[in-house]
């Protein structure tokens, strides 16, 4: 019965300190062994930063919007202000293009009256 006695014996094993496996299994992955209300202290002051950021980037954005649409619209004030001086010299130049006829009509007729 020995033989079976000590085959019983390889598989006894050492009893497992859980707390200490639980504390090697959190180094492992970076938390650190901390009391919990001081895990918890930390857990708040990272939501607290991250919230602090998240609130910046929006003020930068809203910012950023308000300049983009006050510049869009001086942008639409100055294609409007061009809309209405391309409307004007055109008018101005159709005037002038009509006295240039006139005038080259009044020429051809001095140096030939009888072709008109």
């Amino acid at each position: 019965m020995r033989g079976g006695a000590s085959n019983d014996q390889r598989h006894i094993r050492a009893p497992v300190d859980m707390e200490q496996l639980e504390m090697e299994d959190a180094k492992t992955i970076g938390i650190s062994s901390s009391p919990p209300a001081e895990i918890q202290s930390q857990i708040s002051s990272l939501i607290f930063e991250t919230w602090q950021q998240v609130q910046d980037a929006m003020e930068s954005m809203v910012k950023m919007t308000n300049e983009i649409e006050q510049t869009s619209a001086e942008i639409a004030e100055e294609i409007e202000k061009c809309k209405e001086y391309l409307v004007v010299r055109s008018k101005v130049l159709e005037e002038e293009k009509e006295s240039l006829q006139r005038a080259a009509f009044a020429v051809l007729q001095i140096f030939n009256p009888d072709a008109i």
